[in-house]
């Protein structure tokens, strides 16, 4: 179906955009390309951290430092090696299969020390996808929700939003579909569960939609400063 606009572009119809079946993957990425400008232009008055914090009814946010690592991509592949007891050449295709097997919802026979710490890996070099699905299982098994996502989404925490900080993950559109389709699924899946309230899924979806553009936005103006000192 597409997308038609009667009305000016508000909040409410990204979000209402974003979260309806029935319009498909391509549509929902053209409908953020042609509305690009105003999308950026409503995010910048949109909910704040502060707004979000009491959305959380004050429960506790686990916020981490960056890790300051001086490795190099490499680097890090020979210490994960080293850490799963793998040859740092088995490594891209460990990941690969770990991640489609997430993907695919059999993940019952790997160790969740594992996971984790592939997880790690991912977050700062893997693929945008293998990132996507890293995210699906660390929400779907989180004990805490909303807090893992107000951690993963803000920067400095070693999460999602870092990821896109460097200009080789810019994201694009596609991924952002992807990404907020993931978030909403386990906020949906929490809320059959009864782990969060209607309320909380609601007012977290919007949350999480807001950051996700404003981290897409930050990742195009990082791309367009690594260009122009190229250039200069």
């Amino acid at each position: 179906m597409n997308i038609r606009r009667v009305e000016p572009i508000s909040f409410d119809m990204i979000y209402n955009v974003m979260n309806n079946v029935h319009i498909s993957a391509s549509e929902k990425e053209r409908f953020i390309k042609n509305n690009s400008i105003e999308i950026r232009r409503i995010m910048e008055s949109k909910l704040s951290s502060e707004e979000f914090r009491g959305i959380m009814s004050e429960r506790p946010l686990i916020k981490f430092k960056p890790l300051k690592n001086s490795y190099t991509k490499w680097g890090d592949k020979i210490i994960l090696a080293k850490a799963l007891g793998v040859k740092p050449s088995e490594i891209s295709d460990l990941i690969k299969n770990v991640s489609e097997a997430i993907k695919n919802g059999d993940i019952s026979n790997q160790p969740k020390e594992k996971l984790e710490t592939l997880k790690t890996y991912v977050y700062r070099h893997g693929k945008k996808e293998e990132l996507i699905n890293f995210l699906d299982y660390e929400l779907a098994t989180a004990q805490d929700i909303l807090g893992i996502l107000y951690r993963t989404l803000s920067y400095n925490t070693g999460g999602a939003a870092d990821y896109f900080v460097r200009p080789i993950h810019r994201m694009d559109n596609k991924t952002l579909v992807s990404l907020y389709r993931i978030v909403d699924k386990n906020l949906t899946n929490a809320q059959r569960t009864g782990n969060i309230s209607e309320k909380d899924h609601e007012e977290t979806a919007q949350w999480a939609l807001v950051q996700i553009l404003k981290i897409q936005n930050n990742s195009k103006l990082k791309n367009a400063i690594k260009i122009r000192n190229k250039l200069s």
